[in-house]
């Protein structure tokens, strides 16, 4: 495990310095996400104006839910795809093929530092903006948010793993970028990202249930808010678990096919 992680943990490092190295994209990024996060509170508050509910979800609860929304978002960007797509497109992911190394691990640990900085900083934004706008005392419960831990950390894990089965299928077309966008645009929809689910229709709900994506956002912020908890709680942690353990086999059979279409564009 230690030879394992110094083999991989330099991704990381490298990552985070590279985000860190941009500093007028660093700060640009998040004035963006403060941006979307007020616009989104702006919003909220004019629904809430005539209703003190909407669709079971009160103030601090619909507000609460798009603040993790922002932050689940922001711990995995679409930068993190489209890497991987232009890797592909101009040829350097030829390089990283042919290093001693897990492609699928590689990846995993570059986003790990990406996701850091990125996530590190949304979270910070978020949690002033919550204490600002929001009540939080009754969400603040040790064990819940034990439960929210464990939930984000596989969230990541599993937004990943779409995230790179979106960068194999790019090896499948000389422009990833549609390819990229469809994926993440399915995933916004299905994962409750721009919703909560409970606003969609009954059949609507019950696909999504057997799909992945609601396990990457909506099931986290339930957790978060309580209204999952318990043992429904732990079920709920497992069948993240269960998502991540597919996806992740999934996409290493996918790279072995993916990678026999490999097509140099470029230098």
């Amino acid at each position: 495990m230690k030879s394992f992680i110094k083999r991989y943990s330099g991704f990381t490092r490298c990552a985070i310095q590279e985000e860190m190295a941009y500093k007028k994209g660093f700060f640009s990024h998040a004035v963006s996400q403060l941006i979307g996060i007020l616009l989104s509170i702006f919003l909220w508050r004019i629904l809430f104006q005539e209703q003190s509910t909407i669709q079971g979800y009160d103030w601090d609860q619909m507000i609460l839910y798009a603040l993790i929304v922002a932050m689940l978002n922001a711990t995995l960007s679409f930068g993190t795809e489209m890497q991987l797509s232009e890797k592909i497109r101009d040829g350097s992911v030829a390089s990283d093929l042919v290093k001693p190394i897990d492609f699928q691990h590689m990846s995993l640990f570059t986003a790990i530092g990406q996701s850091a900085v990125e996530g590190g900083l949304a979270i910070l934004l978020i949690a002033a903006v919550a204490v600002l706008v929001t009540d939080l005392s009754s969400y603040l419960k040790p064990l819940s948010l034990l439960l929210f831990a464990v939930s984000l950390l596989l969230a990541f894990l599993l937004k990943f793993c779409l995230a790179y089965l979106g960068g194999m299928l790019s090896f499948y077309t000389s422009n990833g970028y549609g390819v990229v966008y469809l994926r993440q645009v399915i995933t916004d929809v299905f994962s409750g990202a721009m919703l909560p689910l409970s606003f969609y229709p009954l059949w609507f709900q019950k696909l999504s249930t057997v799909l992945p994506f609601q396990a990457s956002v909506y099931l986290p912020t339930q957790i978060f808010l309580g209204r999952i908890s318990g043992r429904e709680a732990v079920h709920t942690l497992l069948l993240q678990v269960v998502w991540v353990v597919i996806l992740w086999f999934l996409a290493k059979i996918l790279f072995r096919f993916a990678v026999r279409k490999v097509t140099i564009q470029g230098g």
